[in-house]
């Protein structure tokens, strides 16, 4: 018999349970089937109950994702536990400052870091637009004259040297001192005037005031204002605002322009430059303001020439008011300078000044030669006079003119004159005479 190992062996075919295999059984080789090895074995299903092991714990019951990895049950040992918290860790993000703002609180001002003015309400301070009108209001340094804020003389309107006058297509001086005023157009009537209650418009009451204009085509009233180079100069390279106070019951609104002008020449206005110009609408039967703001007065030292006009067209017996004219250094609109009369009227007289109280000596039967004063006026003036001058001897005779007349100016400057007066009658030569004050003088002009 040929001695081979079981791996040596052919394959058995499929096995049906009556096959002879060996067995060892009590030390001894023995022989079986298949069926019988099959019936020695256990069930192929295991049918015991988990309660029937006593030895199983409940885990025996679970699946395997019902538990933690080995590798979760190790982070699990080394997270925090609850009592290694404090409170905030129980508390939503919202109860907390973002990184950001932690990082502003790190450069935030700490109360030590403040002045006192922190601790105030903003009520405390001026607000900024007051800062900034603060920081543009006129100084007294910036004025033409110490204390002066209005460069305009006479802009109140209540000194007056002159009578009424009749409206004209050139300009001409009124009894407004230093207001010229004209119209555009064929005037058919109208008188300019000097009004004191007009209150409702003004704060001193004054005005100028053209009366019952009748005006054909394209007709206009325009007021005129010139200020000399000597008060110029302040304004040089400055801001300014010019303001004034205007009615008129033309029947529709119209338009003002305001036009500032600079002369080309000093105290000559035959040649002049505009500055700055602008409009603004007035409505009928209104007091209302006009202004204009002027942002640089550029180069302005040889005088300033101020115009308002007012387009009108053709108009019959309508009235026009102006009066509060103001020009001021600065950026914004300054309070109306209501100066005192008698202030105001020191400044007028540099430009005009009634004369009476003269001496005069005759010369013939019908003239005298006349000197009088005006000490500092702008310039050596010219002469009219107001009506016919009443003369005396003062013991013989009193003599008046038969017109109104001063002749030939012998000389004359910014302080005084000589000059004829003539028209009498019955003069004796060389006999002095003396100035009636009857109520006519003589108006000597500077004005530019």
């Amino acid at each position: 018999m040929t001695t081979k190992k079981i791996s040596e062996l052919p394959d058995a075919n499929a096995l049906t349970g009556s096959e002879l295999v060996p067995v060892v059984q009590d030390n001894a080789t023995r022989k079986t089937t298949v069926e019988e090895l099959r019936g020695g074995l256990a069930a192929e299903e295991h049918t015991h109950a988990l309660a029937d092991i006593t030895d199983a714990g409940t885990a025996a019951g679970a699946d395997i994702e019902d538990f933690a990895s080995a590798a979760q049950g190790a982070k699990a040992d080394s997270a925090l536990q609850h009592d290694d918290m404090g409170s905030a860790a129980f508390e939503d993000t919202t109860a907390f400052a973002t990184a950001a703002q932690g990082a502003k609180a790190d450069s935030a001002l700490q109360p030590e870091d403040v002045g006192t003015a922190a601790l105030n309400d903003t009520g405390d301070f001026a607000t900024a637009a007051q800062g900034a009108k603060a920081d543009s209001a006129v100084q007294p340094e910036d004025l033409a004259y110490p204390g002066l804020m209005n460069a305009i003389i006479n802009g109140g309107c209540l000194v007056s040297h002159r009578g009424n006058v009749s409206l004209s297509t050139s300009f001409q001086y009124g009894p407004v001192d230093l207001l010229a005023v004209k119209a555009e157009g064929s005037v058919s009537a109208g008188t300019i005037k000097q009004v004191t209650s007009a209150f409702s418009l003004a704060k001193t009451g004054a005005a100028c005031m053209v009366e019952n204009a009748t005006l054909t085509g394209s007709g206009a009233i325009l007021f005129r204002r010139r200020i000399e180079a000597k008060d110029a100069q302040a304004f040089v390279n400055q801001p300014a605002y010019y303001s004034a106070r205007t009615y008129h019951d033309s029947g529709a609104t119209r338009t003002y322009t305001i036009t500032v002008r600079k002369a080309n020449a000093a105290d000559d206005f035959s040649g002049v430059t505009t500055i700055e110009s602008d409009t603004v609408n007035i409505a009928n039967d209104t007091n209302d303001d006009i202004e204009l703001a002027i942002p640089d007065m550029g180069d302005c030292k040889n005088g300033i020439e101020i115009e308002v006009k007012i387009a009108c067209g053709a108009i019959t017996t309508k009235d026009f008011f102006l009066g509060e004219e103001q020009l001021s250094i600065g950026e914004f609109k300054q309070p109306f300078e209501a100066r005192p009369v008698s202030f105001e009227t020191k400044l007028v007289q540099r430009y005009l000044r009634f004369i009476t109280g003269f001496v005069a000596v005759a010369n013939s039967g019908s003239n005298m030669q006349v000197i009088f004063s005006h000490p500092d006026m702008r310039a050596a003036p010219s002469y009219t006079v107001t009506a016919p001058l009443d003369m005396t001897d003062g013991y013989t005779a009193d003599f008046s003119q038969s017109g109104a007349n001063i002749g030939t100016i012998h000389e004359n400057n910014a302080h005084g004159a000589r000059a004829d007066i003539a028209l009498f009658s019955g003069l004796t030569s060389g006999r002095f005479h003396i100035h009636r004050a009857t109520g006519a003088g003589i108006l000597a002009s500077a004005e530019l």
